[in-house]
């Protein structure tokens, strides 16, 4: 007997993995910005050793970096408070650079531009880009909007470096040959890894992806396949856009994505290790502490910073 994923469990994962967290979209309270002192409040670990670091150690190591990358639970408001002080304190210190986000698609770079040159203003680039409620209600001027005018100011480059949506769910339900016979006008908007990636973060979307109580019956591995191709080409497309944000730019690029794509050396990080093997690349976990663990991921360390955006953590 074959065993597919609930719909319940499809959804929810999917919202999760893929860019919006479960049951924002349905939230009846606008999300408002962290009141917490991210600089001085939070615990911050090194997630080679363990050892406790203070903000301006942390602050120190990264800004030396080539990539920053910050992974982030899309609905955690104090872990969204971090990435600000990120930008504002390593920008700060390295005047130019990048911030690339997979909130923003390639093809919406356009309104990126259109923002920066004041032909619109805030509020018309959100609604533009359909971010307005991108990890919930408000949460763009909470959250988003922030990070971007602050890079702005200290004349860094913002990119959208996410494919677009449609190409993702094109590689789901068609496959990869899809996107690689796009015409050309459009196959810059997405990019393919060389190969599908094997190993730990394999492991780790399938099983998240998988139900926990199958007992004894197969799971139609086939079906998981689908959405892991999908995955992957979130995964290729914002790593290639580092990559181009490095070649055109300069360093640093910091990247903004969710933290399954980077935690316990996730697809976009080998993907842009792969590309850029003599670089420095810094990886944090923002880590809220929700739920247990995935055990794929157990013998490979989370990042190279966590940062425990809960106060009450031990």
């Amino acid at each position: 007997m074959t065993t597919l994923i609930s719909p319940f469990l499809r959804l929810s994962t999917l919202l999760l993995v893929f860019g919006v967290p479960f049951g924002c979209q349905t939230a009846k309270k606008p999300v408002q910005p962290s009141t917490v002192d991210v600089r001085t409040e939070l615990r911050i670990v090194s997630g080679e050793t363990g050892d406790h670091l203070t903000w301006s150690t942390f602050i120190d190591d990264v800004t030396q970096a080539d990539v920053i990358v910050l992974g982030e639970e899309h609905d955690d408001a104090t872990g969204h408070a971090v990435q600000l002080a990120v930008v504002e304190d390593v920008l700060d210190e390295r005047s130019g650079g990048v911030v690339a986000m997979e909130m923003l698609e390639r093809d919406e770079q356009i309104l990126v531009d259109d923002y920066v040159d004041g032909l619109i203003d805030a509020t018309t680039f959100a609604k533009e880009t359909g971010s307005t409620n991108w990890a919930g209600k408000g949460s763009w001027m909470a959250w988003y909007q922030p990070v971007v005018d602050a890079a702005l100011e200290r004349n860094a480059r913002v990119v959208a470096a996410n494919a677009p949506r449609r190409y993702a769910r094109l590689a789901r339900v068609q496959g990869w040959d899809a996107i690689r016979e796009l015409p050309e006008a459009r196959s810059w908007l997405v990019e393919l890894p060389p190969e599908r990636i094997e190993g730990t973060y394999q492991e780790r979307f399938y099983e998240i992806m998988s139900p926990s109580d199958h007992g004894d019956d197969e799971i139609d591995l086939s079906y998981i396949d689908t959405f892991y191709d999908a995955q992957q080409v979130w995964d290729a497309t914002m790593a290639d856009s580092v990559v181009r944000a490095i070649g055109k730019h300069g360093s640093p690029v910091i990247l903004l994505l969710g933290r399954f794509h980077s935690d316990h050396d996730g697809g976009t990080v080998q993907e842009i290790r792969r590309q850029l093997p003599d670089h420095r690349i810094r990886t944090i976990s923002l880590e809220t502490s929700r739920g247990e663990p995935l055990e794929a991921g157990s013998n490979v360390k989370q990042a190279d910073v966590i940062i425990h955006t809960r106060i009450d953590e031990p």
